[in-house]
């Protein structure tokens, strides 16, 4: 209960200085539309010509864009704000000394303390997408299809956020590694069902670096039904994650010796 309310407190400071700035507010729902639309507008040209993608519906793809633009804005509202810039604000300028004095969990103060309110215009874009995408289905998802839905993307949130403390534990070892770009090039083909994909490099999105959970398996579930095997694997995959990330974590703190050091 206390880290609920350092986030909702660290929310509220974020939200008060982002609408002292209400001309980002327009930006960043245009640039939310573009980005949206364009992805949207590739699926419904596609199934202009065909009526199946890799066995996929136009419905269960506009489910999965949903799904996909909703964890993004998870993402890009509590994740990014703080670990984007981590090796840069946190090891070579030393914001981390500063976290390691405070009464709370260091990991969670350099992981979620800082939120980015108006990325949640994605979160509701995405929602939309995917009532959408459930409206024109064939048939409407269960009440076991939402649940697993729901679980499997609280595990995919857990999955993005350890995959990112993970990186930014590099900076432990390699302060000047800058790994972001790689990540968001990877992070984009979660938009698209791994089923597109040949056999090596969907074996890698689903067992090495897991885009699948992020919104394929998550999309599957809602529309054809759970799967138990596949959702505990999910949760396992979620805990798992978390727990490497904090080993990872405390690792690298045991490195790290203060930016004046």
């Amino acid at each position: 209960m206390k880290l609920l309310r350092l986030l909702a407190a660290g929310f509220s400071m974020s939200l008060r200085r982002s609408v002292a700035f209400r001309v980002n507010l327009v930006f960043d729902v245009v640039l939310a539309f573009t980005g949206l639309g364009t992805a949207i507008a590739a699926v419904l040209i596609v199934f202009t010509r065909a009526d199946t993608l890799a066995g996929w519906s136009k419905a269960e793809f506009l489910v999965l864009i949903g799904t996909y633009q909703l964890i993004t804005g998870l993402r890009t509202t509590f994740i990014d704000p703080n670990l984007s810039w981590f090796p840069e604000t946190g090891i070579r300028e030393g914001k981390l000394d500063g976290y390691l004095l405070q009464p709370a969990p260091s990991l969670f103060l350099s992981s979620l303390s800082l939120s980015s309110p108006l990325q949640l215009i994605q979160v509701v874009l995405g929602a939309g997408v995917l009532t959408w995408g459930i409206g024109i289905a064939d048939r409407s998802p269960g009440a076991a299809g939402v649940v697993s839905w729901l679980v499997l993307v609280v595990a995919g949130t857990v999955v993005t956020w350890a995959l990112s403390v993970l990186l930014a534990c590099l900076a432990f070892w390699a302060p000047k590694l800058q790994l972001d770009v790689f990540y968001h090039s990877a992070w984009q083909l979660g938009r698209y069902p791994t089923d597109v994909f040949a056999r090596p490099l969907r074996i890698l999105l689903t067992y090495v670096f897991p885009m699948a959970l992020i919104a394929s398996v998550p999309s599957t579930a809602l529309l054809r039904g759970p799967q138990l095997g596949v959702l505990l694997a999910g949760v396992l995959a979620a805990a798992g994650a978390a727990a490497l990330a904090a080993l990872a974590w405390r690792a690298g703190l045991r490195r790290y010796t203060g930016a004046t050091s």
